[in-house]
């Protein structure tokens, strides 16, 4: 064993450029061309990773430590140092409590999404740390490993997260466009600007930043992005910095105005939001007061929806009135987002035992499970969708074939529930179209392997009325009947 690779074994890893630094000083240096001939000598027992870091370097490890928690922080810190497109990926999904969803996750991220000259896409980052272990696929969202969780996972805090963004998001829109900032009914959420993701992007023509030719009049731009749910460091806010800094360079660009929007945020992160002109959007400042406190409590609910939906139900009522009150009847874009809650408070009424956004892993199949709930001699499987649009007979096809025979399998392989029937649910506000009803009662004949059963929004007010939940009924009619 050379000195070289006892060094990257006691008290590596190391990049390259930190191998040469030690090489070429010290008590007894070596030239930096005799330092690469020494790196590229090393033998089979030290290990290397390429392709993810600035100026073509190399990490290098000892092949022992691999898949260990020494090589997963050796590999974070290395990507720190010297792979910000990724780094920044990885801290984003950590200050998320661990999960976005993958059609958003670019808009954290220092990596366009359209291919821009000497840039790597946001597509070849991901799919890089998907190569190496930093990150999986869990049905609709991108995970962080948990050996890079810092903050924790949780899955459920992230979805609180997620919706009372998707709140705050429609209220931002509704703010803009009511003072003259957008352009009405033009806004578009998670999508593109200049070839990089935001979370809100539309066109403004106020005066002062319109551009006019003599064929037409070019609109200015608002971009937003959203970050809640943590206090906000100056580390979490640098991906803001760098996109907005980038679309600077562009030539032709439109011009626009950039917001982030946050609850809660440190001294230095603020002042360098300031110092690089981004308006910085606190939400009880723009929306009222109560604000901040009604995001808290949304997050809190879905978070540990669970056990509140069992042991205080009327929680979840509590909520929606106050959410209704509060943005003056204009939740309807909560109504998707919450379904799954307005699913488990039925189930609450009904199992002894519910699960909210549960994530299972069967031989290395990631599914996620709405609502699960467990009954005497039965377990219950709800998938919901609480949107207008009918589902089709594809959807019910990839949830038959792709969701359904895991998680079955996964019951069958846990003691607790090995003994009881199975139920899957499906529950649809829109309904379905004919061919999935058609598809759906053919399964439900074959009851040797579970019992199948789906409900549109007429079975449900019926489930409601069996509940004799007057509040229930009004709140299923208000946010899943009625138009807005």
């Amino acid at each position: 064993m050379t000195s070289l690779e006892k060094l990257i074994i006691d008290k590596g890893p190391f990049l390259s450029g930190e191998l040469i630094e030690i090489l070429t000083g010290g008590d007894n240096p070596i030239s930096n061309e005799a330092a690469r001939k020494r790196i590229s000598r090393l033998s089979e027992s030290i290990y290397k990773i390429r392709g993810l870091f600035a100026d073509g370097q190399i990490l290098f490890h000892d092949k022992e430590i691999f898949g260990t928690e020494e090589y997963y922080s050796g590999l974070n810190n290395a990507l720190k140092k010297s792979g910000k497109q990724y780094y920044t990926i990885l801290k984003a999904l950590d200050f998320h409590n661990g999960y976005i969803k993958s059609n958003q996750l670019a808009a954290y991220s220092v990596n366009p999404v359209d291919k821009i000259k000497g840039h790597l896409i946001f597509e070849t980052a991901l799919k890089n740390l998907l190569k190496i272990g930093l990150v999986h696929i869990d049905d609709e969202h991108t995970a962080i490993s948990n050996h890079l969780a810092d903050g924790g996972l949780s899955f459920n805090r992230a979805k609180g997260v997620e919706v009372a963004k998707n709140f705050l998001l429609a209220q931002f829109n509704d703010w803009s466009r009511k003072i003259g900032l957008v352009s009405y009914n033009s806004s578009k959420f998670h999508t593109l600007f200049g070839g990089y993701q935001f979370n809100f992007v539309a066109p403004s023509y106020v005066g002062s930043l319109i551009k006019k030719t003599s064929e037409s009049i070019v609109p200015a731009f608002v971009i937003a992005d959203v970050l809640i749910g943590n206090v906000i460091n100056k580390e979490q806010v640098d991906f803001f910095i760098s996109k907005v800094a980038a679309l600077k360079q562009r030539k032709g660009l439109a011009k626009f105005i950039p917001f982030l929007i946050v609850d809660s945020i440190d001294t230095k992160a603020l002042n360098s939001l300031k110092s690089n002109g981004i308006i910085i959007g606190f939400a009880d400042e723009l929306f009222g007061d109560d604000y901040k406190e009604l995001l808290n409590s949304l997050i809190n609910l879905i978070t540990n929806a669970g056990a509140i939906l069992k042991k205080n139900p009327e929680a979840y009522l509590d909520l929606i009135s106050k959410l209704n009150k509060l943005v003056d009847g204009k939740t309807n874009n909560l109504r998707g987002d919450l379904f799954e809650l307005a699913v488990g408070y039925y189930q609450g009424r009904v199992c002894s035992n519910i699960d909210m956004g549960k994530h299972i892993n069967y031989n290395g199949n990631r599914r996620e499970i709405d609502v699960f709930g467990v009954q005497t001699n039965n377990v219950v499987v709800c998938e919901c969708k609480g949107y207008n649009q009918q589902v089709s007979e594809a959807e019910i096809k990839i949830w038959l074939e792709e969701k359904v025979p895991v998680i079955r399998k996964w019951i069958l392989d846990t003691g607790a529930y090995s003994d009881k029937k199975i139920e899957f649910q499906f529950w649809s506000t829109g309904g379905f179209t004919t061919d999935a009803m058609t598809l759906l009662d053919k399964r439900k004949q074959n009851k040797n392997k579970y019992i199948l059963e789906y409900f549109d929004l007429n079975k449900m007010l019926e489930k409601s009325k069996e509940m004799n939940s007057k509040k229930f009924t009004e709140i299923l009619r208000e946010y899943y009947v009625k138009e807005i």
